[in-house]
């Protein structure tokens, strides 16, 4: 059976380690398949290669195949379910204390057993918000929980803010646009959606076909708008399923499709050629923001709204799925993020990595 290029890689990780050793296991969802995913993970592996530690990204989604490291560190994202961590505290059992738990999203309502007892014990835990970090620690009892912005934003931090000092004498009429399968998936032509919202987003899921639409139109026209102006516009996919669906929403519009690939550095070096973004992804959006580029934001996930409230921008300049599904459609200038709430933001996500380490003593 053929191996595609994003499973040779991900097999060629697991044997590397096997072979070389491994002192901290990155852990999360780095399978390859969504580079936003592979974001986290190189945010905290970059660092520990700065401090000389050995390290490798480990999949929580299949963690018994991966070599056990002494250490862990689970980095970042929505991996904070219950089927994914009962991996990680069964493996560590009797050795929470060589666990970190860093920005990671906790979406269960509540966690009993050996979750409950890796997330009382482990030596560092943090969270992507303080409401999630307010609810962890009733959960837990603990009191030294805490919260940061997502850990990608400590990504290529030189390189950034280069970018951001540039970027007013950048003249490049390019146009970057990020789309994604809103709350389900593309089959046959048409956009079915996915079951699992029918709870987590009743109100997205009732007015699928209005999100859909609208959509569609307010990604349609700002990409009209740019190419009338002389913009080249190019599609910037996050994940497989983001290639495809670029292709079939701008069916018809002089666009080019880029192939999807899960390399973050190559994405961000990409993404600074633009003088304009549409994202869709957090990630994506978080890319942008990092990079200074005007953008502009549809913010799919509440997540995303909350990143953009927090960093300034006023709720009339952007788009969220409800709005979509509402039937907003209607075009905005694009956005600017104070730099200084960037530079702010970025600290704030390289400090939290660092002390995640610190706390595992892996020295000691």
């Amino acid at each position: 059976m053929l191996i595609t290029g994003l499973q040779f890689k991900h097999i060629t990780r697991n044997v590397v380690q096997k072979i070389a050793g491994v002192s901290v296991g990155v852990i999360g969802g780095y399978h390859g398949g969504n580079l936003g995913d592979m974001a986290l993970g190189e945010s905290v592996a970059n660092i520990l290669r700065e401090q000389k530690i050995k390290t490798g990204l480990q999949t929580i989604y299949n963690l018994e195949k991966w070599p056990l490291a002494p250490f862990a560190i689970v980095g970042g994202g929505a991996v904070g379910y219950a089927d994914s961590l009962i991996r990680v505290a069964k493996r560590y059992k009797g050795n929470y204390n060589k666990v970190a738990l860093l920005g990671v999203d906790y979406n269960e309502k509540t966690y009993e057993g050996e979750c409950l007892e890796l997330i009382k014990n482990a030596a560092y835990l943090s969270c992507r918000s303080e409401a999630q970090a307010e609810r962890m620690m009733l959960i837990s009892g603990r009191k030294d929980i805490t919260f940061h912005p997502d850990i990608a934003f400590s990504l290529y931090r030189e390189f950034c803010a280069k970018n951001r000092k540039q970027i007013k004498d950048k003249q490049n009429k390019i146009l970057l646009v990020n789309l994604i399968p809103l709350y389900g998936k593309l089959e046959n032509g048409k956009m079915i959606p996915s079951a699992q919202y029918k709870d987590e987003r009743p109100e997205l899921y009732e007015s699928f076909d209005q999100m859909h639409i609208s959509y569609r139109k307010y990604v349609r026209e700002v990409v009209s708008k740019a190419l009338s102006e002389g913009y080249v516009v190019e599609t910037i996919p996050f994940t497989p399923q983001d290639d495809e669906f670029g292709q079939f929403i701008l069916e018809g519009l002089n666009v080019k499709h880029t192939p999807y690939h899960s390399d973050p550095l190559k994405m961000i070096r990409h993404m600074a050629t633009a003088g304009t973004i549409l994202a869709t992804r957090y990630h994506a959006t978080i890319f942008a923001i990092k990079l200074g580029i005007p953008l502009f934001p549809v913010a799919y996930a509440v997540k995303n709204e909350l990143l953009l409230e927090d960093l300034g921008v006023p709720r009339t300049q952007f788009h969220s799925t409800v709005d979509l599904a509402n039937g907003k459609e209607n075009l905005s200038d694009a956005i600017n993020v104070d730099e200084k709430s960037v530079n702010k933001y970025e600290l704030r996500s390289n400090t939290a990595i660092n002390a995640a380490i610190t706390a595992l003593n892996i020295n000691n």
